[in-house]
């Protein structure tokens, strides 16, 4: 009967020692552990659309307790950027732990963020990205090249530059661009894909004779285009003046002097690129100087009816700057 009793007491004793181990927490938690992560398929991460239009695909997200998905936890989503946004804002997870949303790309072409948030939940919050694209074709903006003055048969000093956007005024990449010429000015590249920057651009070659012309840009879906006035001058050389005491000779690059061979008839065209100077006959057969001009980009052009040979310099620095036309 002893025995009994005494057996009874320690087992009173193991199961009070048990209760107490479990009560402390040491063995068990009464706390759930909630995490937040992207849905293990099709969640929506890292889908491209145009600019300010909705993704195809819901976002999508996983919500678990202790390892289990659960059933209505509110999560929030939100985004970053102007004119972005997700519907709705928040949004209740189902059965399976789910919950989802859908987002509405900004105006501005790039990569975007959208998150989901919940609160106290490891992994939150859950980012995902987007990449917004430029529309369709909309505007042509000419950037570069009008106006211009080349030589016969030479290339025009500045390319032909012209900017295609979206209606959002996004840069258009690989849109089709088509350069036309008149008045017997010829773009060297007639069809050119805009560049990542939207930008389209080609080199120009002046007419065979002299005279006015110009070129035209045309964008398939954008219904005006853009023109520029170009002038074919009556010269077959080119020579830069300045920006340093210095003529050049655009076609061999001789420099002081600048030596240009041409046929009876033809002409030069001086172009100022900086500084104060003027073209001013020095030789035995001379030729009609120009004024001096501090003006970039002021032009003189001249033909010449003899043959021979025609010295010059400039009435500002002397023969720190030469040059020399052969006629022949």
């Amino acid at each position: 009967m002893r025995r009994l009793i005494h057996w009874a007491g320690t087992a009173l004793v193991t199961t009070t020692m048990l209760a107490a181990c479990s009560s402390s927490g040491t063995t068990t938690s009464n706390n759930p552990a909630e995490s937040i992560a992207k849905a293990p398929a099709a969640s929506g991460d890292a889908q491209t659309a145009t600019v300010a239009t909705a993704l195809p695909d819901s976002l999508r997200v996983i919500v678990k307790e202790d390892g289990a998905p659960l059933a209505g936890a509110t999560v929030s989503w939100s985004t970053a950027g102007t004119g972005a946004a997700v519907s709705p804002a928040t949004s209740q997870t189902d059965v399976a732990g789910l919950a989802a949303t859908r987002w509405t790309l900004g105006p501005v072409t790039g990569t975007e963020t959208a998150t989901a948030s919940l609160a106290g939940a490891s992994g939150s919050p859950v980012t995902f990205h987007a990449t917004a694209t430029a529309g369709a074709p909309a505007q042509l903006t000419k950037i570069a090249g009008d106006g211009q003055t080349g030589i016969i048969l030479g290339s025009f000093q500045k390319q032909l530059k012209v900017l295609v956007t979206d209606e959002l005024l996004n840069p258009v990449v690989g849109a089709h661009v088509t350069f036309t010429g008149s008045g017997g000015v010829t773009p060297v590249n007639p069809a050119v894909l805009t560049d990542a920057n939207g930008l389209a651009v080609t080199s120009v070659t002046g007419a065979a004779t002299p005279g006015a012309g110009g070129a035209t840009a045309t964008v398939p879906g954008i219904a005006t285009p853009v023109g520029f006035t170009l002038t074919t001058a009556n010269a077959v050389r080119e020579v830069t003046v300045g920006p340093g005491t210095s003529f050049t000779s655009v076609f061999n690059r001789g420099s002081n002097p600048a030596v240009d061979t041409i046929p009876v008839g033809q002409g030069v065209l001086w172009r100022w690129a900086g500084g104060t100077h003027s073209v001013e006959s020095t030789g035995a057969t001379t030729f009609t100087s120009s004024g001096i001009s501090g003006t970039a980009g002021n032009l003189y052009v001249l033909s010449f009816a003899a043959a021979g040979t025609y010295q010059y310099d400039c009435a500002v620095h002397g023969t720190a700057m030469t040059g020399r036309i052969v006629v022949r």
